[in-house]
């Protein structure tokens, strides 16, 4: 199901809005960011501005799952930094995967979260290098 088939969008805004931080951008970079600054100061007035609805694009888009999958392998990380990094990469994806499981069970969020894992096979030694 795509963002649109939700339901109505809200209205446009009608007139000035004074707040304390603005986000442009309703996707999920903006929703998580204005989630953690309001986690941190609820007091602080959050505006969250989309041109479409919430979630539009790519957000709204995904196939519903969470991955700490690297499109490339560590090496190929690695070679554009250094190990090091390419290996705390991987650990922030693997840490970010998490915690998107404990906010959707701190919020009471209904969505079928499910932290599972992930198998890899190789079928040849080059693969296998890989």
């Amino acid at each position: 199901m795509s963002a649109e088939e939700w339901g109505p969008g809200r209205p446009a805004l009608g007139s000035d809005l004074q707040v304390d931080v603005a986000i442009v951008g309703a996707g999920y970079t903006g929703m998580w960011t204005a989630y953690y600054l309001l986690q941190r100061d609820p007091s602080l007035r959050v505006a969250l501005l989309e041109a479409q609805v919430v979630g539009f694009g790519a957000s709204g888009r995904n196939g519903g799952w969470c991955s700490a999958l690297l499109p490339m392998g560590l090496d190929a990380v690695a070679a554009q930094s250094s190990r090091s990094q390419a290996v705390r990469l991987q650990t922030v994806m693997h840490e970010t995967v998490a915690e998107v499981g404990r906010v959707v069970q701190a919020e009471g969020i209904d969505c079928h979260f499910a932290h599972g894992g992930y198998l890899s096979l190789a079928r040849s030694d080059i693969q296998m290098q890989r």
